[in-house]
């Protein structure tokens, strides 16, 4: 079998659903860690392999994926079926909750992702410095859209929409989860995997404390990080820096979102 290689970012979203289902298929695969804080992903020789400058990209038998839904199918067939074999209709549904996960609940990740994670990497770094890494974005228009957002102030009003656009995502899940064991289906699918990235963004975010009202979904995300596949995505400490999230604002927004006030206990959203 061809070698399965995956250009990836530890901290990234969509990178973190392909190293779950390789892990949950226990395909080998080759690491090539694009370092985004670095912007490695504009670098000549990654921009050879995703011209959009984008992770994951996962290269197999000469050719190059660059969509982590296709390529967690690709990589199920790859494993003829591996661990996660599905019916025709669950693998429908499992297709929904994927393009759920990409075309919803992705977008509303990055405001706060980009606000509370992000801008204060970016304050770290010296402005020449800064300069120079940027200046090496292949699209103008995205280069000034990032400059732009990176000298901004914080966007309180995007952060809180995610925040709504959050809650109203556990309680979708809750009432699938009131049909099934799982998402899509009673036994575990790729649906439960690209939903796992965002369990763990929510951690890494500080938000956690969302799946208060939702008992079935917390249950669910409970069984989620105790899967060997969540560690293994995850990768090492040294590769995850210390986020920098201030925990006293998310508190605040957290608060804000749901019109309570800031010192209210967050258990009783």
């Amino acid at each position: 079998m061809s070698e399965v290689e995956l250009f990836h970012e530890w901290g990234s979203v969509q990178s973190f659903k392909v190293r779950m289902c390789l892990a949950e298929l226990g395909l080998p695969w080759i690491s090539h860690r694009i370092d985004l804080s670095r912007f490695d992903n504009l670098a000549t020789a990654y921009l050879a392999v995703n011209p959009k400058g984008l992770v994951p990209a996962l290269r197999w038998n000469g050719e190059v994926f660059v969509e982590s839904s296709d390529i967690n199918e690709l990589l199920v067939d790859i494993a003829g079926g591996g661990q996660l074999p599905l019916a025709v209709e669950e693998r429908a549904r499992a297709r929904v909750w994927t393009r759920f996960e990409d075309e919803v609940v992705h977008p509303a990740v990055r405001p706060p992702t980009f606000n509370l994670i992000l801008k204060a990497r970016v304050a770290k770094i010296a402005a020449v410095e800064f300069g120079e890494l940027i200046a090496r974005h292949p699209l103008p228009a995205r280069r000034e859209a990032y400059v732009a957002a990176a000298n901004a102030a914080f966007d309180r009003t995007a952060v809180i929409n995610s925040i709504r656009i959050f809650r109203d995502v556990l309680a979708k899940m809750e009432r699938a989860l009131a049909a099934t064991d799982w998402l899509a289906a009673d036994r575990f699918s790729l649906a439960d995997v690209a939903m796992a990235a965002f369990i763990d963004r929510l951690d890494r975010l500080a938000m956690p404390v969302l799946f208060s009202p939702f008992p079935k979904a917390s249950g669910w995300a409970a069984r989620i990080r105790s899967r060997p596949s969540f560690a293994a995505a995850q990768g090492p400490d040294s590769a995850r820096p210390d986020p920098l999230v201030d925990t006293g604002l998310v508190k605040a927004l957290l608060a804000e979102a749901f019109g309570h006030t800031a010192t209210m206990e967050m258990e009783s959203l």
